[in-house]
């Protein structure tokens, strides 16, 4: 293999210009923001204060490892990690199948939790009153709308305008976040120490127990773990996300006449690579725009999800108030309107189109998922046309999302299991595949250096250790009666 001629930019190495290549990333970044960050951020700040920091500051530092390590594979392959993960000894297509299934099991509970927010966000927004059970109802209904209009959007496929919207609300919010946390005047060294001293709260404190039962009966670690899970989004994004570089034709992806075909591979084999050191530089350099990418990406979901942290620690905590039941986002107004109370409309039209541009990109996002998964093992798959796969994907989650809707009570509880199992724990496994796949498919000069094996052996460990401790607790509770 000789790689491709590079881009005088790339060329140059690391530039202003290189900036040109962020672009997937901003996707899975905008799928996460809406999902996580503007929730489960300020909720952590509130319950926990600036100690939690450190979980969010590694979380997402893991999760921009073990993504790198897929996108490096991709572009210096050609071929998508989920393909060659085929080929660990086992039975057949056991890793895949494995992080596949258990990624997609998890469709359903995002496509019902993020809509049941979203209505409990326009509930708020248009002053609807009532009874718990009458506000659960509405936010219900307001829900079942939006997948049914997501869902109707998706089939004709028209995401390009709500992206530059949203994107361009995102970046409003952002910066007035940033702002909103400097007027906070937070106690820095209690957030730097929060940062990278890793603490673990042993109970939630009186004053929770008293005004929030509904929290208390969640373990400590099954709340803590749904935060990571939450924030950075999980398998059932990252694999879709690495879909998204088939278009880029970054690296070993331009030299594949059909880089959009799926392929089943059956045997592990180094690739045979030109190992002169003009190639071997060109191989490097197209790393680059992977590197842009994923880690501005990751960047920004770190940037916002620390100032709602620190917020909610500095004025929701203060004030005794969590995010949860029908206050899910209504309380994190206060992060503006404490500047200006005519902020409170870019607030309310910030988080809508964060969080309904979350949902309707997150089915493509999870149609490719759900392809790159099924395809390297499936012919059926492979040889169906691909609006037909779309149309069933989509009856999948929005029938079962509807049916989780109308089922369970709170947006939180819901997506509680998805968060911890392809939030946490598959993104522990995908490190564990990633670390055999490189060593068996790339020749010595390609593979990831010492430094970048040993931290994604740490965050397959740490990742997946988190994600079993989590569903532990969690089963225990369940069993318990809470």
């Amino acid at each position: 293999m000789k790689y491709p001629e590079l881009t005088d930019d790339l060329k140059q190495g690391f530039s202003f210009r290189t900036l040109k290549y962020f672009g997937a990333g901003a996707i899975v970044a905008s799928v996460t923001i809406g999902s996580g960050e503007t929730l489960f951020a300020s909720r952590g700040g509130a319950v926990f204060g600036y100690s939690l920091l450190w979980c969010f500051f590694f979380g997402a530092l893991m999760k921009g490892v073990q993504v790198y390590s897929g996108a490096r594979h991709m572009a210096l392959t050609g071929e998508h990690p989920v393909t060659h993960w085929g080929a660990i000894p086992g039975p057949k297509n056991w890793v895949p199948l494995t992080i596949g299934v258990l990624s997609m099991l998890c469709f359903p509970f995002w496509m019902a939790g993020i809509p049941m927010t979203l209505g409990t966000l326009l509930n708020w927004v248009f002053g609807v009153q009532g009874s718990p059970e009458e506000l659960l109802f509405y936010a219900r209904l307001w829900g079942t709308a939006n997948i049914v209009l997501i869902v109707a959007l998706t089939l004709v496929h028209s995401y390009g305008f709500l992206e530059k919207v949203q994107t361009c609300f995102i970046g409003i919010m952002l910066s007035c976040m940033v702002v909103a946390v400097l007027a906070s005047k937070p106690d820095w060294l209690a957030a730097l120490a929060g940062t990278f001293i890793p603490t673990m709260p042993g109970d939630y404190e009186p004053w929770i127990r008293e005004r929030y039962p509904e929290i208390v009966v969640r373990p400590p670690w099954v709340e803590i773990v749904t935060y990571l899970g939450a924030i950075g989004g999980g398998t059932y994004d990252y694999i879709g996300y690495l879909s998204c570089f088939r278009e880029k034709a970054w690296g070993a992806l331009a030299l594949k006449k059909d880089r959009f075909k799926v392929t089943p591979v059956r045997r592990a084999k180094q690739l045979e690579v030109d190992d002169s050191p003009e190639n071997l530089q060109r191989a490097k350099r197209w790393l680059i725009p992977v590197q842009v990418d994923t880690g501005i990406g990751f960047l920004s979901v770190l940037v916002f999800t620390a100032c709602f942290v620190i917020l909610g620690a500095v004025i929701l905590r203060s004030q005794q108030q969590i995010p949860s039941g029908n206050e899910l986002l209504s309380f994190q107004a206060q992060f503006l309107t404490n500047l200006h109370p005519s902020l409170l409309y870019v607030y309310q039209i910030g988080v809508f189109f964060a969080i309904w541009g979350t949902a309707y990109a997150a089915y493509e996002i999870y149609i490719r998922t759900a392809y790159e998964c099924l395809a390297p093992m499936s012919q059926k798959v492979r040889t169906a046309p691909y609006q037909k796969f779309r149309l069933w994907l989509l009856v999948y989650c929005g029938g079962l999302g509807l049916v989780l809707l109308w089922t369970m009570k709170d947006p939180v509880s819901i997506v509680t299991p998805a968060a911890i199992v392809g939030g946490v724990f598959t993104c522990g496994l995908w490190c564990f595949a990633m670390m055999w796949t490189d060593r068996h498919f790339l020749p010595k000069a390609l593979q990831m250096g010492r430094t970048l094996f040993v931290l994604l052996t740490i965050s397959g460990i740490c990742l997946t250790g988190m994600g079993a401790k989590a569903l532990w607790d969690l089963a225990f509770s369940v069993g318990a009666g809470h």
